[in-house]
């Protein structure tokens, strides 16, 4: 696929080649920039050999590049609606999907901004669903406001967070629930029961004072004060 000053190709991956994340390469040589390669989702490769066995001939290498955004942009969003589709995400987590896909970041970021603007994504949404879906699981609220930041929402953005989720007498009674169910073997009981529940987003102050009252059920004592 050439013209006098430019000529280029795209490179599919080879069939039976198994990869977590295949790519495409389009392959472009001009009198301006000489030879360059830039790695592309696979259905945008194919796409651009479609247009090609379709007589595209772009005069120029910014034409080239010009439907090169246009193809991206495209698949993007087809690949978007296809992921919500299946589930819902928050703005920062489809925005990383596409670009492990092989977006660029500029066309995942007008996607995702794209997606928001009309409500496809709403982070307020995703973090009430993601929250009480959690709080159900028996998870702490320092675990749910850990696990909301590192997805992108900050838990003050989501309506009634934590109060019609948590409340403090809920929280330790799962606290309770999860604390009772561990085994004690006699050996660091008070400590081992301390550090699971904190691994399960409850507070220290809470989990500390579970643990006691859970081995005093038991009849025995918390040996220590180390966690």
């Amino acid at each position: 696929m050439s013209t006098c000053a430019l000529s280029w190709s795209v490179e599919l991956p080879a069939r039976g080649v198994r990869s977590a994340r295949p790519r495409a390469s389009l392959c472009v040589s001009s009198e301006s920039h000489g030879e360059e390669r830039f790695s592309l989702p696979v259905s945008v490769g194919r796409r651009l050999e479609a247009l090609a066995a379709e007589g595209f001939e772009p005069a120029s290498r910014a034409e080239l590049l010009h439907r090169l955004g246009e193809v991206s942009r495209q698949c993007a969003h087809a690949r978007m609606e296809a992921l919500v589709g299946r589930r819902d995400y928050s703005c920062v987590e489809l925005g990383r999907r596409l670009c492990e896909d092989g977006f660029s970041r500029s066309v995942a970021d007008e996607i995702v901004s794209r997606a928001r603007e009309v409500g496809i994504v709403d982070d307020a949404r995703y973090g009430a669903a993601f929250a009480r879906s959690k709080a159900l699981s028996g998870w702490g609220r320092l675990r749910i406001e850990r696990e909301l930041s590192r997805r992108g929402v900050e838990p003050s953005s989501v309506p009634g967070w934590p109060q019609e989720f948590l409340s403090a007498e809920d929280e330790r009674e799962r606290a309770r629930s999860l604390a009772s169910r561990r085994r004690l073997t006699g050996k660091n009981d008070y400590q081992k029961l301390v550090r699971f529940l904190c691994s399960r987003g409850f507070a220290v102050s809470l989990s500390t004072s579970v643990a006691r009252e859970v081995l005093s059920d038991h009849g025995l004592e918390p040996m220590g004060t180390e966690v």
